[in-house]
Formats: C-alpha cells, structure tokens, sequence
C-alpha cells in the first residue's frame, strides 16, 4: 500500500497521466491504477520502467525495487486467508513494519495477551457451530 502510493505520488509529481504510464508499460491505465492503490501486486520490470519514465533516479530505482521485492513476499498470514475477512488483511500486512501499537479493549484481553485457550472460548462464541478444527485454524 506504501510502495502503491509512493508510486502514484512520483507519476503525479512528474505529470504523467494514468494513459501515459500504461502505455510506458504496455498495459491499461486501469492496471496503473491498480498497481498504485495495491490491488495487485508490483511487477518488478513494470515498476523499473514506470519509475523510468518518472525521472526517478537509478539509485532510487534500486532501492525502490528492493521494497517491491520484499513487499512481494508473502506474509506469515498468507496461509490464514481463508478465515482472515479481506478488509483485515491490508492491517495484518502492516504488522511487521509497526513501531508502536496503541489498543483499548473494554470488553476482552488484548488479542497478543491471550492465552490460547482464553481465544479459543471467545471463538467458539462467535462461532457457536464450527468444529474444534475450525475454531483451532482461526
């Protein structure tokens, strides 16, 4: 998401327009688009030449390429998709790059606190009908 808006920041700043930079790249502005708000992933020769036509350094280039490649990387969470909602993931990505995590919980223990027992019982309460394996992968 961070690389995403650097990206669009950078084609702003250099007066390109959405149509430009696809055709720079060989692809529609939709996938620009696309690339900038992280809804798909950064092709590395796409994002080389995009920062190409932007006027963007070659030092900057290869460091900007160094955090595309390690933002292309899957994450730990990657294999909890299936119970993760999709609005949660774009959080759970930004975990290993937080500095500081401020929470209130009212009502439950905070969620790095609990014992896996203690989560386990407030997952069988939100859900009353799914297996014990069920409960366990969430």
């Amino acid at each position: 998401m961070v690389l995403g808006k650097r990206l669009r920041q950078l084609r702003e700043r250099a007066g390109v327009s959405f149509d430009e930079a696809a055709r720079a790249i060989e692809v529609t502005a939709l996938t620009v688009r696309r690339m900038e708000k992280a809804e798909v992933g950064l092709r590395i020769p796409y994002v080389k030449e995009l920062l190409r036509t932007y006027g963007v350094s070659d030092t900057e280039i290869e460091d900007f390429l160094s955090l595309a490649r390690e933002a292309n990387q899957p994450g730990w969470w990657h294999k909890f998709r299936d119970v993760l909602p999709d609005w949660f993931s774009a959080y759970v990505s930004l975990e290993s790059e937080a500095q500081v995590i401020r929470l209130y919980e009212p009502q439950y223990v905070p969620g790095l606190l609990q014992t896996h027992d203690y989560a386990a019982a407030l997952l069988r309460v939100g859900f009353p009908n799914a297996s014990p394996e069920d409960v366990d992968r969430r």
